[in-house]
């Protein structure tokens, strides 16, 4: 029986197939969406944003405000120009600790592309999909060195920081310490079993997101290790709460 014969019947009761992971990513969404609407956020500041799903998440979700993209790898760069409307701004570099001139291993599934190096974890968990078939040399620089010239009135507006750079969300994190006074939510990717090399530990990121002033409000499991079903990488929502 084929899967559109499943999705008929299921229609017919009033029901809907959808994949596990999907549906993951509908929840996520949900939450998000209701987060910025409870925190009145006007501006999101979309770090590593490869082709723009979270962007375009938000937008289907309704979502009206301010978006500044951050993605280095040129491929992803040209896509998301080209869906971009009149308030989404896209910016061709990346964010961290310092400002350099680095190096991005881009994969052959350009979303697990990272400055930093795959680890064999990664590699048997992902292997064609995050498999390094090129390179390319970029700018990284300081979000606090350049956020007051991309947005007007920062300490007026209602900041959700959106961060996934494969295993460089801790170094964008320090460079950024003055922008995220501003930052009412937060999203990071966390590593439980990092996929890349010189990933800090679980213990070291939620210790330094909740020194900062956050607290967790959701957590989001991404992938797992195919043989032992241990999470891997995980989205973890917060909220600033010392304010």
């Amino acid at each position: 029986m084929k899967i559109t014969l499943h999705k008929k019947i299921a229609a017919y009761f009033g029901y809907k197939f959808t994949r596990i992971n999907e549906n993951i990513n509908q929840n996520q969404n949900l939450q998000t969406i209701e987060l910025i609407k409870q925190h009145k956020i006007d501006l999101i500041l979309d770090v590593g944003a490869n082709f723009g799903q979270f962007g375009t998440d938000m937008r289907n979700a309704g979502y009206l405000g301010q978006i500044i993209s951050f993605e280095p790898v040129n491929k992803c760069y040209q896509h998301l120009s080209s869906i971009a409307d009149d308030k989404w701004k896209i910016e061709n570099f990346a964010l961290g600790d310092k400002n350099s001139k680095e190096e991005i291993n881009i994969s052959n599934k350009t979303v697990y592309s990272s400055i930093l190096n795959v680890n064999e974890i990664g590699k048997s968990n992902f292997s064609n999909s995050i498999k390094v078939v090129g390179k390319q040399n970029i700018l990284v620089k300081k979000l606090d060195d350049i956020i007051n010239k991309l947005v007007n009135n920062l300490n007026k507006r209602r900041v959700f920081l959106k961060l996934d750079t494969q295993g460089y969300d801790n170094r964008v994190i320090r460079g950024s310490l003055q922008t995220l006074e501003h930052v009412q939510v937060l999203q990071t990717e966390i590593s439980c079993k990092g996929i890349y090399m010189d990933t800090p530990s679980v213990p070291q990121r939620l210790e330094e997101l909740l020194n900062l002033g956050f607290s967790i409000t959701d957590i989001f499991p991404i992938s797992r290790d195919k043989n032992t079903m241990e999470i891997l990488e995980f989205d973890c929502l917060l909220i600033r709460t010392n304010k």
